[in-house]
């Protein structure tokens, strides 16, 4: 029984993730400035995060939350959808080794802090940003 189940869950996740859109770098100026408007960032933090720095306060946070609720990789109610971040970086039909999904899920948690959405996703996207920066801008690469 515990076999079908873990087989099930497996298949609903290579389903769940098999919707997902790859982002391109496009995707990214876009939702970057649609947050930016949205949120009405000052233009020295909006500086700072075109040189991948986000520091810790409340409007960054959110700018954060923006972003990857854009990208679909974030939700406000259920966290960090880490299918979709392993997706993201690694493509399509890539390789999605187990321990590179683990990586990912240790940077992410269920909340158990009790915190808003905004200061949610900046604690899980900074460590996603510190422990996997080179990939996801290799990600986001502009293509030749």
């Amino acid at each position: 029984m515990k076999v079908f189940l873990a087989i099930c869950v497996l298949i609903s996740l290579g389903l769940a993730s098999a919707d997902y859109r790859l982002r391109n770098r496009s995707d990214m100026l876009t939702y970057r400035e649609e947050c930016v408007k949205e949120l009405a960032v000052p233009a020295d933090l909006v500086e700072k995060y075109q040189k991948w720095e986000y520091p810790n306060d409340s409007t960054t946070q959110c700018y954060i939350k923006c972003v990857f609720t854009k990208w679909e990789l974030f939700d406000k109610t259920t966290g960090f959808n880490v299918e979709n971040i392993h997706q993201q970086l690694v493509g399509h039909g890539a390789d999605h080794n187990v321990a590179f999904h683990g990586k990912l899920a240790g940077c992410v948690d269920n909340n158990e802090q009790g915190s808003n959405a905004c200061e949610w996703a900046y604690r899980g996207a900074t460590c996603l940003l510190r422990e996997n920066l080179a990939q996801i801008q290799k990600s986001l690469a502009p293509k030749a």
